[in-house]
């Protein structure tokens, strides 16, 4: 097995890789996250210095550093379903939806709640906290092995020192990238910046500007060292590259003036300064590398299952913002994600599979009376009538009862057909689209973690959204339209009703409008309204307005209470691994 493993690593397709190295990763790398989350290798496996003394080490080591981003820890919480959790689910834009009655994996249901607990009985946060620091372990333990092997083998030749570039350049983005979803979710947390002695488990926190301030300088490196993704070719697409170092770069320096501007004299982001201008440097290097492309904007279809076996839907062609979403358009190497989570439908069953179990979780329960998918992440009836009627991306994002869906009464059945959803068991009488797959893709062979859609941490739309807000706040009103402008241009290619049309001004309760509608359900709203201090649309949000179907005459309001609910709690049980040196903030 260990052979087959190591020559099936050999080939450098990242889906293969992600594939084939979780053997590896299940094995001995994703040691349980509910112990200190910067765990010591157990006895028995190589040092990291041996490891890392081969150029198939360092391949392995970051290849499985790139693995661990999307791990699946034994409650079935994929890190992107997780990410939704907290990005979208927690907002205004999406109640947590699963079983009639709310109670389907309680702990999501408290984040959409505004009740989160400091223990959860699913350990949501526990998982999403450990595996994302084993993620940042990894990145540190791997750029010390690349560093050691350049210093031992000074006589290695310009290719090889070209990749190990290219590698170091991954593992610092992957590092950075870390601490950023970390801070986004819990505030200030502690920076782990090379593989910890067993004398300095009990980190406090760093400050939120602290966290930024380090994520910005480590980008600053990667770019640097990270070839553009062009150059990283179709079949290392899944890599790291410098426009995906720029893009978060852009977006960390947008975070840092939105919280100095909207929380002057609030402690927990003192040191935060105005740095709109680097945000927009950043953003427009992305957009001026000509290195991504908005399908659809020139008023392209594309040939997919959307369009095909007689659609009722699109029967001249796919739309480019639905064409975005489908794994079809991940082979692309001009495309909109800049910075995406590959995933695999490879049928090797539960923890050795290199899917997502985000196709299951967001699918609509019912088709034709038959049990598909599991209904999380359900849009409410603001995000649907956020959209203007004619909105292509309403279609795209919400699905009703009635709607047309590709599958079929038998989910493992060959029988598939153009049936109809019925959402009655969603708590909003709606069910969220984005990340479908079609029958041959995966429900024909389902395997509930085997899902085949990519995650996009960072499409294209957000960068050209950053540079558009970024725009606005440094006063240059006309190129913020620009950006705003092609964002609408790209949503109406497929929309016979001319929706949405051009702006012919623009100031940033626009742009706000606009990342509402372009990036709905993929993990931004939640963080973009607390940056931005608009927590009253959280605190005005109904929960369970709709049970099995029928209207509910007095629905919930979230419990969520500012400055409280801004960020989540630490797990508890980091807490106490540290002694009390972590501390929650007030509050909690």
């Amino acid at each position: 097995m260990r052979s087959l493993m190591l020559k099936k690593i050999k080939d450098k397709t990242m889906k293969n890789i992600n594939k084939y190295l979780c053997l590896s990763l299940v094995c001995t790398l994703l040691i349980s996250c509910s112990e200190e989350f910067v765990t010591i290798e157990p006895e028995g496996l190589a040092t990291s210095e041996v490891f890392y003394s081969t150029l198939e080490g360092i391949e392995q080591g970051v290849t499985g550093t790139y693995a661990s981003l999307n791990a699946c820890p034994a409650n079935l919480h994929n890190m992107d379903m997780m990410y939704l959790v907290w990005g979208s689910i927690a907002s205004d834009e999406a109640e947590a939806g699963g079983e009639q009655g709310g109670n389907d994996f309680i702990d999501i249901q408290d984040v959409d709640k505004g009740t989160t607990k400091t223990i959860e009985p699913k350990s949501l946060s526990d998982n999403f906290w450990g595996y994302t620091y084993k993620s940042i372990l990894r990145s540190n333990i791997a750029i010390s092995g690349i560093k050691s092997f350049k210093s031992n083998n000074a006589d290695i030749d310009e290719a090889t020192k070209k990749t190990l570039a290219y590698r170091e350049g991954e593992m610092i983005f992957i590092n950075a990238f870390s601490h950023f979803k970390l801070m986004q979710v819990y505030g200030g947390i502690p920076i782990v910046d090379h593989e910890l002695g067993s004398s300095e488990y009990a980190m406090s926190r760093n400050s939120i500007a602290e966290v930024l301030h380090y994520v910005q300088e480590q980008l600053i490196k990667a770019i640097d060292l990270l070839p553009l993704k062009s150059e990283n070719g179709i079949s290392n697409k899944g890599r790291a590259s410098k426009g995906a170092a720029q893009a978060l770069l852009a977006k960390a320096y947008l975070y840092e003036a939105s919280y100095a501007k909207n929380y002057s004299g609030d402690d927990r982001f003192k040191g935060c300064t105005n740095t709109y201008d680097k945000a927009l440097t950043y953003a427009e290097a992305v957009i001026n590398s000509n290195e991504y492309y908005l399908f659809g904007i020139n008023g392209e279809t594309y040939d997919t299952y959307w369009s095909q076996n007689n659609s009722p839907i699109y029967s001249n062609g796919t739309p480019g913002y639905r064409y975005a979403f489908t794994v079809d358009a991940e082979d692309k190497l001009q495309s909109e994600n800049v910075f995406e989570i590959e995933s695999i439908n490879d049928q090797l069953a539960y923890m050795i599979s290199r899917g997502t179990y985000l196709n299951v979780y967001t699918a609509v329960r019912n088709v034709n009376s038959s049990t598909l998918g599991w209904g999380f992440n359900c849009p409410t009836d603001d995000m649907y009538n956020a959209y203007e009627n004619g909105d292509l991306r309403r279609e795209v994002t919400c699905g009703k009862t009635g709607d047309k869906i590709f599958v079929g009464a038998n989910p493992k059945g060959t029988d598939w057909a153009w049936g109809k959803m019925d959402c009655f068991a969603s708590p909003t009488n709606m069910i969220g689209r984005k990340f479908e797959a079609s029958p041959a893709q995966y429900w024909s062979i389902r395997q509930d973690g085997s899902g085949p859609t990519n995650f996009p941490y960072i499409r294209y739309a957000d960068v050209i959204l950053m540079a558009a807000e970024a725009a606005v706040e440094t006063g240059n009103s006309s190129k913020a339209l620009t950006y705003v402008n092609m964002i609408r241009k790209r949503a109406r290619n497929g929309a016979s009703t001319g929706a949405p049309a051009d702006l012919t001004s623009v100031n940033l309760d626009n742009v706000i409008n606009e990342r509402h509608l372009e990036l709905a359900l993929e993990g931004h709203r939640f963080f973009d309204l607390v940056r931005w201090k608009k927590q009253d649309l959280l605190t005005d949000h109904q929960l369970q307005k709709y049970l099995g179907g029928v209207a509910q005459s007095n629905p919930v309001l979230c419990q969520f209470a500012s400055p409280k609910n801004d960020f989540f709690p630490i797990p508890q049980t980091e807490i106490e691994n540290t002694n009390g040196s972590l501390v929650q903030y007030p509050g909690w």
